[in-house]
């Protein structure tokens, strides 16, 4: 139970830095506490709100691993420079761009559900 309680410190302590670090996840944050507000106003039923909720969580888990690896690659990649002078490694870049590529994937495919979830309720037959 003491290695479990600890570990939970760590990934708390990984989430804290990671909004404390990241702005582009604050900023979606703030937008997934908009979207929670128009489903309330909106009246959204609970199936709704249970794929609001995972699809925020599916996203949330693919900034935080995009966050991860960067960390790992730039860490990586500084060394790098300083043993090569300066010159960046492209298997890195290519590693942080397919990272972002992934976080970018969850985010359409988190609007496009949000749009098929949303649209009804927002353009209701008078």
């Amino acid at each position: 139970m003491k290695k479990a309680m600890k570990s939970f410190g760590f990934a708390c302590s990984g989430l804290v830095h990671a909004f404390q670090e990241e702005r582009n996840l604050r900023l979606f944050a703030l937008l997934h506490v908009v979207i929670f507000l128009a489903a309330a106003v909106l009246r959204i039923p609970l199936l709704g709100w249970v794929i609001i909720v995972v699809m925020m969580g599916i996203f949330l888990m693919t900034e935080l691993f995009n966050t991860a690896l960067e960390r790992i690659v730039d860490t990586i990649d500084d060394g790098e420079k300083k043993r090569h002078g300066g010159h960046f490694h492209i298997g890195l870049k290519q590693a942080k761009d397919t990272a972002a590529a992934a976080s970018l994937v969850a985010l359409i495919l988190e609007c496009v559900i949000l749009c098929f979830l949303f649209w009804p309720f927002i353009f209701r037959p008078l």
